[in-house]
């Protein structure tokens, strides 16, 4: 919000400089980025173009002899729209322009040339403000000689304001106005408004068809001449930002700059009704903005019509239908109040971002919705010279009910630290023009329509302290001092993360906003999906049922950049029916190797099998179970299982499938994903500590050879259960498939460690022993010792 000092003065009784008010502001309101002059040049003056003769050696240079007041000087001019009888802007020799440029008396091809003629960029003014090509043409009444930037009412200074999204307020010169009278604690100018309105009524018939319209003012002011503004305003519109374009349109930024309530101005001889109605669009319904851009609207879009076809976008832009062209006589003057949140979905679904959009997207003052009307229906009168019709016309629902806030002068120094008077307070907040009444010792506060971001006793607290200013408050040390601690969760999360990172893993985040398309990468069934309203991009739209997707992202990002052994995990939430916490991860390359040695450990699947059977045992959760399962679509059907631990499944684990690999560029890629929910609610199983055994173990191998689908747990498990205590461990150390075998079948070779605590085994009774489990093998399975 850019706002000049000289708008600014005509509402506050005061004469602070820019640099003072600014420095103020940013201890007693808002943050303001910058502060400068308009335009800043010295030495420069009005003057006359008596005559212009061609260059004798330059065809795009004229020389002109130039009144400057008292005296007449030669410049030599490069624009070609310089011309005998104009009013111009002369830099004297000895003058600065901005940017430190000195202009000094040259010779310019043989010619001499005392000066330059300027046009508004040479004074500083953004290219945006320029019109022509060329030198700017004095149209207000002045004499050679006289200061031009007090002609063009170009002598002013500028405040930039950053606004945080709850100060709507500030985005109008009159809230400006409000916080700088309680700063300096000065009066506010009020604004006197003469309206002289003809005998003929206004008839235009107003009709509120949704809900999203709270009201709606009109005017209808004919017979007006579509001009150029009067300079002050233009300069003005100029300082603000705005580029003046013509006296109808000017006149509605100027009122909205002062007061912060968007206007708009129809051309009412080309609304084929007398009515004007405020509807939701119809699905798909076609409207051509004044950017003449054809917008295609949905039923969360408000629009203007004329009864029938829309004419504008309400709240956003109008319509080329009934825009204000140099031949229009009769305008309708639109003054209305929208629902903020259609505004922001319409504008930024369309990318029509406007001064008037941001206005209502952050809620306007809804009594200054008649004040604009009123306001910019006399500059009309004034300055294009209209017939204002009699009376207007509205439908208004707004409930204009104050909102009181009961506090204390107690409650406010406990907060502050302060020790104010009551009458301190009250002084306070009758400066912020709220109104205050006492009742025992409560302060019954009345807001004011325009702060629609204050809602509880907290913020009357902090208008108090930054109005006497925070810098001002006495230093108090803080009464007790809290002990932070962690969760039992987050705890475990800590730990879960620093287990993982210890096992060769690395942290990442990723985004939770995914494509819609990828939300069933990695779920058993369809997903359903939760949508962003308004999405920044379609690769961002919905919320991910798995860190994977991100994960694999990562992946990829990574191997185009040749780093290929990559070993990652991500803590994040999947978004399915529910919201659940998982950790999720995805393994590739090569996960050590020896290089004197020439060896190396590319990630399988049980190099993942492993570092989870390892997290869980560093974890104290447990022995993990691993099931083959198919429900995975993108996983290798032959490579996939689900894990679970003693509460359930709690996982799964799995290489991606050679399709999906391929369709993302990646080769050999093994993920896993485990619930942490379920993780932290198993108990903790501590390992008992045993005595070292003082007896020796004994080893039998055993190779058998059985049906190709028979599980290894399940042959593991009916070898533990048969080798009751004696048997120690077991461990598959080889798998054989191929000839003599046949398709169906495969050899395992399994290491039997037999040991008794209490004594040495004798030989036969570990062979029966054996010959036991061998026995339970055949008649479970099948199995045959090769």
């Amino acid at each position: 919000m850019k706002v000049s000092l000289n708008h600014l003065r005509e509402l506050v009784k005061t004469d602070i400089s820019a640099q003072e008010l600014s420095e103020l502001f940013n201890l007693h309101s808002g943050e303001v980025e910058e502060y400068y002059q308009l335009a800043t040049a010295s030495n420069v003056v009005v003057g006359h173009v008596l005559s212009k003769e061609q260059h004798p050696d330059a065809d795009k240079l004229s020389v002109c002899q130039v009144n400057i007041g008292g005296e007449t000087s030669q410049i030599v001019c490069g624009a070609p729209n310089v011309d005998q009888g104009q009013m111009v802007i002369v830099a004297k020799p000895g003058a600065v322009l901005p940017g430190g440029f000195k202009i000094k008396t040259s010779t310019i091809r043989g010619v001499e040339s005392n000066g330059m003629i300027c046009s508004l960029a040479e004074l500083g003014l953004d290219k945006k403000f320029v019109y022509s090509e060329g030198i700017e043409v004095i149209k207000e009444k002045c004499e050679p000689g006289d200061n031009p930037l007090e002609v063009l009412s170009l002598i002013d200074e500028v405040m930039a304001l950053d606004l945080t999204p709850n100060r709507a307020d500030l985005l109008s010169v009159m809230g400006v106005a409000y916080d700088t009278a309680a700063i300096l604690d000065v009066e506010l100018t009020p604004r006197k408004i003469c309206i002289k309105e003809a005998a003929k009524e206004c008839t235009v018939k107003i009709a509120i068809e949704t809900e999203n319209c709270t009201s709606y003012y009109a005017r209808i002011i004919e017979d007006i001449e579509v001009k150029e503004s009067p300079q002050w305003m233009k300069s003005r519109l100029i300082a603000s930002g705005i580029r003046p374009i013509n006296n109808v349109v000017d006149i509605t930024n100027y009122v909205m700059l002062e007061t912060g309530q968007p206007l708009h101005a129809f051309d009412y001889d080309t609304i084929t009704t007398n009515k004007i109605s405020v509807r939701m669009a119809n699905p798909g319904e076609i409207l051509k903005t004044l950017d003449e851009q054809d917008r295609t609207l949905t039923v969360d879009d408000i629009v203007i019509t004329d009864g029938e076809k829309a004419v504008a976008l309400g709240g956003v832009m109008g319509g080329c239908s009934t825009e204000i062209t140099d031949t229009s006589k009769t305008v309708l003057l639109e003054s209305a109040n929208f629902n903020p949140s259609n505004i922001r979905k319409t504008s930024r679904r369309l990318d029509l971002r406007s001064e008037a959009s941001t206005r209502f997207e952050r809620k306007i003052d809804p009594k200054r919705t008649i004040l604009a009307l009123e306001l910019a229906t006399e500059l009309f009168q004034k300055y294009a010279a209209g017939k204002v019709l009699k009376g207007h016309q509205a439908v208004d629902n707004i409930d204009y009910t104050e909102k009181v806030i009961t506090t204390s002068t107690k409650q406010i120094n406990d907060n502050l630290g302060s020790n104010l008077s009551n009458n301190e307070v009250m002084d306070i907040l009758r400066r912020l023009n709220f109104d205050v009444k006492e009742d025992k010792n409560n302060l019954l506060v009345t807001l004011p329509t325009r702060r629609q971001d204050m809602t509880t006793y907290q913020d009357i607290v902090e208008e108090v302290g930054r109005i006497v200013g925070y810098d001002k408050l006495p230093l108090t040390l803080p009464k007790t001092v809290s002990k932070g601690f962690l969760s039992p969760s987050q705890l475990f999360r800590r730990e879960l993360i620093s287990k993982l990172t210890g096992l060769g893993l690395t942290e990442v985040v990723t985004y939770s906003l995914v494509n819609e398309n990828r939300i069933n990468d990695f779920t058993k069934e369809p997903s359903t999906s939760t949508r962003v309203a308004l999405p920044m991009s379609l690769d961002r739209s919905t919320l991910t049922s798995s860190p994977l997707v991100g994960i694999i992202d990562v992946l990829k990002y990574n191997i185009n950049r040749k780093n290929n052994d990559i070993f990652v995990f991500e803590l994040g939430k999947r978004y399915n029916e529910s919201e659940k916490l998982v950790v999720s991860g995805a393994l590739t390359g090569v996960m050590s190797q020896t290089l004197w040695q020439g060896k190396k450990e590319v990630v399988d699947f049980f190099t993942v099998k492993g570092i989870l059977d390892t997290l869980f045992d560093k974890l104290h959760l447990g022995h993990l179970e691993y099931e083959v399962s198919k429900d995975y679509k993108n996983l290798h059907p032959g490579q996939t299982a689900i894990i679970k631990d003693r509460s359930g499944q709690v996982g799964f684990i799995g290489k991606l499938h050679p399709e999906y690999a391929k369709d993302h560029d990646l080769k050999d890629v093994y993920v896993f994903e485990l619930e942490i929910e379920k993780m932290d609610q198993v108990k903790r199983v501590l390992k008992k500590v045993k005595e070292i055994n003082k007896f020796p173990e004994m080893t039998r191998d055993i190779a058998i050879v059985l049906e190709d689908t028979v599980l290894t747990k399940d042959i593991l498990d009916a070898i533990n259960k048969a080798g009751k205590r004696m048997l120690l461990s077991s461990e598959v150390f080889d798998l054989y498939k191929g000839t003599p075998l046949d398709e169906n079948q495969k050899s395992l070779a399994i290491k039997l460690v037999f040991s008794d605590p209490k004594r040495t085994l004798e030989t036969k009774e570990v062979d029966q022993r054996v010959n036991e489990i061998l026995g339970v093998l055949k008649a479970r399975f099948n199995a045959e010792l090769r």
